[in-house]
């Protein structure tokens, strides 16, 4: 592993160069736990002397996180020793919770062909392991409505334990014959806007690279019409009706009602017009009323004037 060489040649050697004692044991500390950690007192049910590629994965991941959290730290010398050990400790309790997955999943498939790759953990060989089962892993029965998508899902438990590449192969099955549909690495396929004549069977592959095929599964589909949704009735091909025929719809929305907001608010704005028209007529004319009434007001004092002084001049 990349980090340990890391760890050993350049980490130490940078912090410990002026303490080649406690530089050396530290190495040494870490080989030892290293060659150490498959001989562990385990169950022999829960442990098989073997680990698979996921759990070396998980393992070789927290190894990695627990060194580099000390580089990054730079962890001096008075904690360093300490660091190590507690960083040994979680490693072993993380050994001790993956090795009884690899018993668990060994030969879990229920049907199909399952590979597996797994590690000798005391000479490091790397071999491939098949366990055969009968290839028809069952029927799934879907029921689907009119318009909507069928989807077909290929997928088993056990297919992400086996560590062959995998690709699906969809078909569809024609009087017993099958007709190819769609070959990808997605387990599912999905037909947009099934009608009537999508029902029938199907039929799924999971196969290697090469085609060989390790499990199957069939698939019984019903389409069916929808429910809730408007239906149409065809016209009849003849009748001895002599009235005319009315063909409706059948659909259990009530009948849409009239919508009169547009209409009120129309007719509400209009009498607000109207009512500001008027007012500022009634204000006019009010006004000029009033104007011509100053303006005979002030020709009768006039008169009044022209008459008093004629008197006084006789």
């Amino acid at each position: 592993m990349a980090v340990v060489k890391e760890f050993k040649d350049i980490y130490l050697d940078k912090h410990l160069f002026w303490n080649p004692q406690l530089k050396a044991k530290l190495k040494a500390d870490l080989d030892n736990f290293l060659e150490e950690l498959p001989h562990q007192e385990i169950d022999q049910k829960k442990y098989m002397a073997v680990i698979d590629d996921f759990s070396l994965a998980d393992l070789g991941a927290h190894f990695k996180r627990c060194l580099k959290h000390i580089m990054e730290n730079e962890v001096k010398e008075a904690q360093l020793h300490k660091e190590m050990d507690s960083c040994f400790q979680k490693l072993l309790t993380v050994f001790h919770e993956l090795l009884p997955r690899v018993a668990t999943h060994h030969c879990s498939n229920e049907c199909g062909v399952m590979s597996y790759v797994l590690t000798h953990c005391f000479t490091c060989l790397v071999r491939t392991y098949t366990c055969n089962k009968k290839y028809r892993c069952g029927e799934r029965r879907i029921q689907v409505e009119m318009d909507e998508d069928l989807v077909l899902d290929c997928a088993l438990q056990w297919h992400k334990f086996s560590q062959s590449v995998k690709k699906y192969i969809f078909y569809r099955v024609v009087k017993g014959k099958l007709q190819p549909m769609s070959s990808s690495m997605d387990s599912f396929l999905v037909k947009k806007e099934v009608n009537v004549n999508d029902s029938g069977r199907y039929r799924c592959d999971m196969a290697d690279l090469k085609g060989t095929v390790s499990s199957y599964l069939d698939f019984l589909v019903q389409v069916v019409p929808a429910v809730g949704k408007t239906t149409w009735f065809p016209r009849p091909s003849h009748t001895t009706m002599t009235v005319p025929l009315a063909l409706g719809i059948s659909s259990r929305a009530p009948p849409p009602q009239a919508d009169f907001s547009v209409w009120i608010v129309i007719g509400g704005t209009g009498g607000l017009f109207v009512f500001i028209v008027l007012a500022f007529l009634f204000a006019y004319f009010r006004r000029k009323k009033g104007k011509e009434d100053e303006e005979d007001d002030d020709d009768d004092e006039s008169e009044s004037e022209s008459g008093s002084s004629e008197l006084v001049a006789m």
